[in-house]
C-alpha cells in the first residue's frame, strides 16, 4: 500500500526531472530517490517514468498520477497551515484576504474597530492572495470582488461593488462636464492595465471609446485615483474609493454604473472556529452598514465622515 511519503518522492522527480536534482529538494541522497521510485513502480506495476539522457519524464501513467499527487501535495500543505495556527500562538489569528484598496480605503479603519472589543484576536490583512490559498488555510476570510471560484469556501454574496466615472474638479472646470457618453470622446481618459485590465468598469469604458482617446495607463488603482487628482482626466473607479476623495466629481452617474458582486468568504473547515465566526460576523454587518458606499449612493455630505481611514490614503487627498 502506497502512502503519501512515496508521492512525495514522485512528485519531486516529476518537478525536478532528475534524481540528483529531487534528493536535493528532499534533503535525502540520490540512490534513495532512486530506490523509492523503483518500489513504487514496482508496486504499481507500471512505469511512472522514462529514463532517458536529459532525465526523468513522465509516463502517461505518470502524467495521470502527477494530477492526484498535487492534490494530495496541497492537502498536506492545508492540513500543516491549518494546524500551525494553534501551536503556540499567543494570540488567536484571523487572517483575512482581500485587494488592496479594499484593505487600504475600507478595512483598516472596521478592524480598528473590531479591535476594541475582540482584543485577544490578532488580525492580519493578506493582499492580492488567489483564492486557492484561502482553501488551503493562508487566509482564514476572503471578500473578494467577482464570482468566488472555489465550492471549498463557505460564504455568500454579501453586496456589490458599483464603480462609476470620476474627474477631478479641476479637470471639470477646465475641460467641461460631459454631457453623454458619446461626448467622453472629446476628453482625456485614465486606462488601464496589466492585472486591472480586465476588470468590468474597465472592458465597458473602452467598449466605449476608440483606442486613440485613451491619453494615461496605470496598472494599479491607486495611481488612477493619483491621476485623476491630478487632472490627468477621467477614470472609471469602485465608488466607496473615488465618493470619499476631496474634490472627485462623478460623471454621468445615470448612465455609467457598473455593479461587481462582493463575496465575503470562510474555509468551510474553520467557519464555526470562535475567533473567525467573529470576524466573520463583524465584516457582514459593517458590509451591510456601509452598502450605501459601496453602491455609490451615499449622499455628497456623509461622503467625507464614512470609508477607510481619513476617508482616502493621505497622499491621495493631496494633504502633506
Amino acid at each position: 500500500m502506497l502512502s503519501w511519503d512515496d508521492y512525495r518522492f514522485f512528485l519531486a522527480v516529476a518537478r525536478c526531472g532528475s534524481l540528483s536534482a529531487a534528493a536535493r529538494a528532499l534533503s535525502v541522497t540520490q540512490p534513495t530517490v532512486g530506490r523509492r521510485i523503483d518500489q513504487m513502480e514496482a508496486e504499481l506495476k507500471i512505469k511512472l517514468f522514462e529514463r532517458t539522457d536529459s532525465g526523468f519524464c513522465l509516463t502517461d501513467a505518470g502524467k495521470a498520477t502527477l494530477h492526484f499527487a498535487e492534490a494530495m501535495d496541497r492537502e498536506a500543505e492545508g492540513a500543516g497551515n491549518c494546524l500551525a495556527r494553534y501551536l503556540s500562538q499567543p494570540k488567536e489569528i484571523v487572517r483575512i484576504a482581500t485587494t488592496l484598496n479594499i484593505a487600504t480605503c475600507w478595512l483598516t479603519e472596521k478592524l480598528a474597530a473590531f479591535k476594541t472589543t475582540n482584543p485577544n484576536i490578532r488580525l492580519a490583512i493578506r493582499v492580492g492572495i488567489q483564492r486557492a490559498d484561502v482553501s488551503r488555510y493562508k487566509a482564514d476570510i476572503a471578500l473578494r470582488m467577482g464570482e468566488p471560484g472555489d465550492d471549498q469556501l463557505f460564504g455568500r454574496r454579501i453586496g456589490q461593488v458599483h464603480c462609476g466615472l470620476y474627474a477631478s474638479q479641476d479637470y471639470i472646470e477646465d475641460r467641461g462636464m460631459p454631457g453623454s457618453l458619446a461626448e467622453l470622446s472629446e476628453h482625456s481618459v485614465i486606462d488601464s492595465e496589466g492585472e486591472i485590465e480586465n476588470l468590468p468598469q474597465v472592458a465597458v469604458l473602452r467598449d466605449l471609446l476608440p483606442e486613440g482617446d485613451v491619453h494615461f495607463g496605470a496598472d494599479n488603482t491607486t495611481v488612477q485615483m493619483a491621476a485623476v487628482r491630478c487632472g490627468l482626466g477621467i477614470a472609471a473607479l469602485p465608488c466607496f474609493m473615488a465618493d470619499p476623495a476631496p474634490n472627485f466629481l462623478r460623471i454621468l452617474p445615470d448612465v455609467f454604473d457598473i455593479p461587481v458582486d462582493l463575496w465575503l468568504l470562510v474555509n468551510r473547515d474553520l467557519k464555526e472556529t470562535g475567533s473567525v465566526r467573529r470576524a466573520y460576523d463583524f465584516l457582514a454587518r459593517a458590509i451591510t452598514a456601509d452598502a450605501a458606499l459601496f453602491s455609490g449612493t451615499l449622499p455628497r455630505r456623509e461622503r467625507r465622515r464614512t470609508g477607510g481611514s481619513g476617508d482616502v490614503p493621505q497622499f491621495l487627498s493631496g494633504s502633506t
